[in-house]
């Protein structure tokens, strides 16, 4: 398949090997050798599978120096623990995985294990958290309009943004998520397969010729651990900006996370809404949920 030996590795580095197994399928795409394509693109997926390992030592190390260094810099900290129920896609556009497989997933090249970006949980939580407030402004009379200006000022208040003429950093931010525990059956990772039926120039149904297409995604059950960092406040004068902080549905954080939905702020409900409707690609198929196992506060 390739010129390098790895099945002789105790511990190959996925993504090295990922990339040249890639260029061989390069190769044989390049020379038309459809049968032998779909069986090596198997064994490549199979290989990833099998030794997609969790490191939890390191891991742990890396997530308690996370932390250590967020409350260092005087941040106030909550932890996040979340499981997958669902196959997840995430970076369906990212390179590890895009050769051979055509769709790609976040993957640490140190590490060997699949995570989820804080960017990525930011905007997905940002998301829904417009949407919350976006509905509690239509529902106070608001127009459709007014709604939707309003919840994108809360929304760049907290999350950072333009509000007006002036350009803020958000109050909030969240770490990279990394795995704690291993999904079903023991793996990190799943196979799937689509089937794409049209192209481009598909003229007609009878044009269609579905070509089953093989990747690697998040194996359902898989748990993962990040942190929701934040200030209090920002700013002085007028461009001062604040967070509510209090057990009360008004408030943008609960001062302390219960499961009481009533005494939750914007931002807990925007944050466990995010995660229930989907973080990554084919959310709309029930792909990229997770179940938040547990947050709360991170006391020193």
């Amino acid at each position: 398949m390739i010129d390098i030996n790895f099945e002789s590795l105790t511990k190959p580095n996925l993504w090295s090997y990922v990339a040249l197994a890639g260029y061989s399928v390069m190769i044989r795409k390049a020379e038309k050798e459809k049968d032998e394509i779909a069986e090596e693109e198997q064994k490549i997926q199979e290989y990833i599978i099998k030794r997609a390992k969790l490191p939890s030592k390191e891991i742990n190390q890396i997530l308690e120096n996370t932390r250590q260094a967020l409350l260092h810099c005087a941040y106030e900290v909550r932890r996040v623990k979340l499981k997958a129920i669902s196959r997840g896609l995430i970076g369906g556009s990212e390179t590890f995985g895009e050769i051979p497989f055509e769709v790609g997933l976040y993957f640490d090249p140190l590490l060997n294990v699949p995570y989820i970006p804080g960017s990525t949980i930011k905007g997905a939580v940002r998301s829904a958290t417009f949407d919350l407030l976006y509905r509690e402004k239509r529902n106070a009379g608001n127009s459709d309009k007014e709604a939707e200006k309003e919840a994108d000022n809360e929304c760049s208040r907290i999350f950072g943004g333009c509000i007006g003429e002036d350009h803020s950093a958000g109050l909030v931010g969240f770490t990279d998520a990394y795995p704690i525990e291993e999904g079903e059956k023991g793996y990190l990772l799943y196979p799937d397969v689509m089937s794409p039926h049209y192209k481009s120039d598909t003229a007609t149904e009878l044009d269609v010729s579905p070509t089953p297409i093989i990747y690697l995604t998040i194996a359902p059950e898989t748990k993962f651990q990040f942190y929701l960092f934040y200030r209090r406040e920002r700013g002085s004068g007028e461009k001062k900006r604040q967070l509510t902080i209090r057990n009360s549905k008004d408030s943008d954080l609960a001062e302390t996370p219960i499961p009481d939905p009533n005494m939750l702020g914007i931002l807990d409900l925007g944050l466990l809404y995010s995660f229930y409707r989907g973080v990554g690609a084919k959310t709309a198929v029930g792909y990229s949920r997770f179940e938040v196992l547990s947050y709360e506060r991170v006391i020193i």
